[in-house]
């Protein structure tokens, strides 16, 4: 009976170990997944590198907005920054379940505008500028990129490009979440 016992406690006990390699061998086969690219200056040619600047950064229907917003902030303590990347403004904490996933939505998202305090350069509000003729991609991306802010406690606020905000309009949604000049 005892050597019953015993053998039962050891196939648990394998069993238990198995279960515990397998998740680590799921990570280690999804993380060789794709291509492989060498960082390494080897490979390419310093003296005809193909990148070309943009211009200008923003298009010729949120450049307007930019420039009213600029205008509304001039000589208070805020400021206003284009094309801010989700990842620069939250982080998701070590141990969250799925954390790699979550990294990665916010890796490949921005925010169109940014205010920050200028002193510290704090972040207050997310301005995400849309267009009822966008894709469902571009609807979805934007919902996500809400709801994230308002997760960390930024304030999002949503304008739609063909139809941009009168300056009142603007400082209304911009006192509305406690940005205040």
């Amino acid at each position: 009976m005892p050597q019953l016992l015993i053998a039962i406690l050891v196939i648990v006990v394998i069993k238990l170990l198995l279960d515990a390699a397998k998740p680590a061998q799921v990570n280690r086969s999804r993380s060789q997944q794709g291509d492989f690219i060498d960082i390494s200056e080897k490979w390419i040619q310093a003296d005809n590198m193909p990148y070309r600047k943009k211009e200008p950064l923003l298009d010729d229907q949120a450049l307007p907005i930019w420039n009213l917003l600029r205008e509304i902030l001039s000589g208070s303590r805020f400021e206003i920054f284009p094309h801010v990347r989700l990842a620069d403004l939250l982080l998701v904490p070590p141990g969250t379940k799925n954390r790699k996933e979550y990294q990665f939505r916010i890796d490949e998202r921005s925010v169109d505008l940014l205010v920050v305090e200028q002193a510290q350069l704090k972040p207050l509000a997310g301005i995400i500028l849309a267009s009822p003729g966008t894709s469902q991609a571009d609807l979805v991306s934007a919902q996500f990129t809400a709801r994230a802010l308002a997760a960390a406690g930024l304030a999002c606020i949503t304008l739609n490009l063909d139809a941009p905000p009168s300056r009142e309009s603007l400082v209304g949604s911009l006192r509305k979440f406690g940005i205040d000049f």
